[in-house]
């Protein structure tokens, strides 16, 4: 693990996302800062008025442009600094396109955190970020056995969960088959040992998952 101070940004347009893995981040890795940008502009404006920044992440999915166009932006005024694609998908096409735009690597959201950190620490060394093997388990549907075992995909979950909206608005919010966000839930139930969505919303809160 690296012990010095380590500036993150964030670049993604749901802002109890950034909450929750800022959360994350401080129980794993306290060293860590997250900053936070809705969009490409607001990216490139933080990266401006931080020069300290170390990695930035970035959603493939965002509004007014995407995380490739991100990227690229991102690496043409700033090429020392990494770039991290995230995303729910994690197929070929993908991973050839993130590769393709310039970014230092890709984090699947099915991943658990400690996964998706141990990247983000790989890339930091000046490491190849774009793993060989895809994902363990069954890609964005894969369930977690604890809440060390959370993936990014389910902390979003329980984000908008804590907004309370319904597995509808979830499902479109992330782009996801309602069964899929079932699936999320009832793994989410289980690794929080809850019964109700009230209560793993309580839990997280607990956990320091979800603000």
């Amino acid at each position: 693990m690296r012990d010095d101070k380590i500036t993150l940004l964030l670049v993604d347009d749901h802002p109890l996302y950034h909450a929750g893995l800022s959360s994350v981040l401080a129980r794993l890795r306290p060293n860590y800062r997250l900053l936070s940008a809705s969009d490409m502009t607001e990216g490139l404006a933080q990266l401006v008025a931080h020069p300290d920044i170390d990695l930035v992440l970035v959603d493939i999915v965002l509004p007014r442009g995407d995380g490739f166009d991100a990227v690229a932006e991102y690496g043409n005024a700033f090429p020392h600094v990494p770039r991290v694609l995230i995303s729910g998908r994690d197929d070929k096409a993908t991973l050839v396109r993130a590769s393709r735009s310039g970014a230092s690597g890709f984090i699947s959201k099915a991943w658990p955190v400690e996964r998706a950190v141990a990247l983000i620490e790989r890339v930091l060394d000046g490491k190849p970020g774009f793993e060989n093997e895809s994902s363990p388990g069954n890609g964005a549907d894969k369930i977690a056995r604890s809440k060390e075992d959370l993936t990014l995909r389910q902390i979003e979950v329980l984000c908008l969960l804590s907004e309370g909206k319904s597995n509808k608005e979830i499902a479109h919010a992330l782009d996801i088959a309602e069964r899929t966000v079932r699936a999320h839930l009832t793994e989410l139930f289980h690794a929080l040992d809850v019964g109700t969505r009230i209560n793993a919303v309580l839990r997280a809160q607990q956990l320091g998952l979800v603000p």
